[in-house]
């Protein structure tokens, strides 16, 4: 195949001259009067250097450079069970349990032929072995969260299923937990102390180090420090100590939310304490140092002196499936936590409502539903007035 790339001619300091009409008019002598030597006309083709003219048409191939992992780097595939049978349970918090087991699919499967009716049951007792609740479980079964309702209160659990006898064969148990208190601790003292965020704990141990009382912690020596006057090289928040008033008043706010939503779950607690902090910082009561600047009156303004009282309600709705299970809430979708459970957090204004509650199945062949009702009808003899609410959303299902 013809290339049709063209290469120029090389350069040459010789220089043709033009044909005269003779030559034109006389090609017969053209031939005859030209010699190899003549540098006016040359017939032959002039040598072509081509060391300084090569072309690359395609890239030289790259021979890929092979990597091997190092042995540590696969493990192989994990096993969804390693068989050991154990059974853990653990305390979420005053109100719900959570336990996990490691059963593998052959010996649920060998469980189940064993059993009477072919069933296989996680069981939670009380401490002094009175069953609190019973739990159907399946081969695909690696944990469940339970709610107990009893703070304060110990457990544990068991694995098993009924023999022909009626007896229960234990397959493994576990040890006990207790769940928190859904209470105030005893302890009624409370000491604020500035932490600055821009200090690690690190810098902040290296600082104090040499000050610090035997076994104390670095919060309480920062805390004694900083009331002893030491002269860190941040600014305190706290600019004066707080009196009595001031201090059972700032213990009455952080600790007010928990007492009137003591029978929510942990990650309710968090978010009302994370929304209250907020609001305080927004509204001037806490200083972007740390410390106390103002303590305000929960209706807003000047506190009154002498008898008070202000009230309110709020609603939580909370509940628990199957993780994939399709919930709605007055016809609405709503999301699941990993765990199957779910809450809600309105307000509670006068009024009445119906809500209903509807869960269906992964497969879409078996559907749940409860309605809940509610109806509140606020009466006030005298100065009452309503206790500040973080901003909630009303509750669904009003009937007007």
């Amino acid at each position: 195949m013809a290339s049709k790339i063209k290469i120029p001619a090389k350069k040459t300091t010789l220089k043709r001259k033009p044909l005269t009409k003779a030559v034109d008019a006389a090609p017969s002598n053209l031939h005859a009067s030209t010699s190899k030597n003549d540098p006016r006309l040359s017939t032959e083709p002039m040598p072509l250097d081509l060391q300084d003219r090569k072309f690359i048409l395609t890239p030289p191939p790259v021979e890929p450079k092979h990597h091997e992992p190092p042995a540590y780097e696969y493990l192989g595939e994990l096993p969804d069970s390693y068989g050991t049978k154990k059974l853990y349970l653990v305390s979420r918090d005053p109100q719900w349990i959570f336990a996990y087991w490691d059963l593998s699919w052959q010996q649920y499967q060998e469980a189940a032929h064993a059993a009477h009716d072919g069933k296989v049951f996680l069981q939670v007792y009380w401490e002094n072995g009175q069953r609190a609740q019973q739990i159907q479980i399946n081969e695909a079964s690696r944990n469940w969260y339970l709610h107990v309702g009893q703070p304060d209160t110990t457990f544990y659990a068991e694995l098993g299923y009924y023999r022909h006898d009626g007896g229960f064969e234990v397959i493994s148990r576990s040890g006990k937990t207790t769940t928190p208190r859904d209470n105030l601790s005893w302890k009624t003292d409370a000491r604020f102390v500035t932490i600055p965020f821009h200090y690690s704990f690190a810098q902040l141990f290296e600082m104090i180090k040499d000050h610090m009382l035997p076994e104390e912690e670095l919060a309480d020596a920062l805390a004694r420090l900083q009331d002893e006057g030491y002269p860190f090289p941040f600014a305190i928040g706290q600019g004066a100590p707080l009196n009595k008033e001031q201090h059972n008043e700032l213990v009455n706010i952080l600790a007010g939310d928990f007492t009137r939503r003591r029978w929510v779950g942990s990650l309710e607690i968090t978010e009302t304490l994370r929304r209250r902090l907020q609001e305080m910082v927004s509204s001037g009561q806490w200083t972007s140092s740390g410390g106390v600047s103002s303590l305000s009156s929960p209706f807003g303004g000047p506190r009154e002196r002498g008898f008070h009282m202000h009230v309110n309600a709020e609603l939580i709705i909370y509940g628990g499936t199957d993780p994939n299970a399709k919930v709605r809430i007055d016809g609405q979708d709503i999301t699941l936590r990993p765990d199957g459970t779910f809450s809600y957090h309105f307000t509670f204004p006068d009024g009445k409502f119906h809500i209903p509650i509807e869960a269906v199945a992964p497969d879409g062949e078996e559907k749940r539903s409860a309605m809940l009702s509610f109806l509140r009808m606020s009466a006030y003899d005298g100065d009452v007035r309503k206790t500040g609410q973080p901003p909630l959303p009303e509750p669904l299902g009003r009937i007007d």
